[in-house]
């Protein structure tokens, strides 16, 4: 995805004119937008890489932390003060994202190499779960009586 950013960057007002070839207005913000978030765009696949590595070890809640960390403490209160406080306008509401991308894609990469997340077992845990859910589709679909 970094070197996908790099081009975005580099053609981003024929990008936004492609899809809008009447507007100046719309193709010089649509721009800045994308020049600002595309250069975080390799930390933002970096994270949900990472993210569906400790989802898919059974790890939910530690991903949901994660991702309301990101959007509720840090990109929503920065996207207002950078907007609002430090007077960026909506510069200050673009620039948000790509830093709260790179700050939780951090934090992400410290819980990754942290390694907790690879104690929980769902085959432990959960053992004749596949059981059931395989009984109870079948009596759904009738193919196996109630007892």
């Amino acid at each position: 995805l970094s070197l996908v950013g790099v081009i975005v960057y580099l053609f981003a007002p024929q990008l936004v004119a492609f899809f809008v070839p009447e507007d100046p207005a719309v193709i010089r913000g649509g721009s800045v937008f994308l020049r600002t978030m595309c250069l975080s765009w390799g930390f933002l696949g970096m994270q949900m890489s990472l993210a569906g590595v400790i989802r898919a070890s059974g790890n939910m809640v530690i991903v949901m932390v994660l991702t309301l960390i990101s959007q509720w403490v840090l990109q929503f209160p920065l996207a207002y003060v950078l907007s609002h406080k430090a007077g960026l306008g909506e510069r200050g509401i673009w620039m948000a994202f790509p830093i709260a991308n790179i700050t939780i894609a951090l934090v992400t990469i410290g819980v990754y190499a942290k390694g907790n997340w690879k104690k929980r077992r769902i085959t432990d845990e959960e053992e004749g779960l596949a059981e059931k859910v395989t009984e109870e589709t079948l009596i759904d679909e009738g193919i196996h009586g109630r007892p």
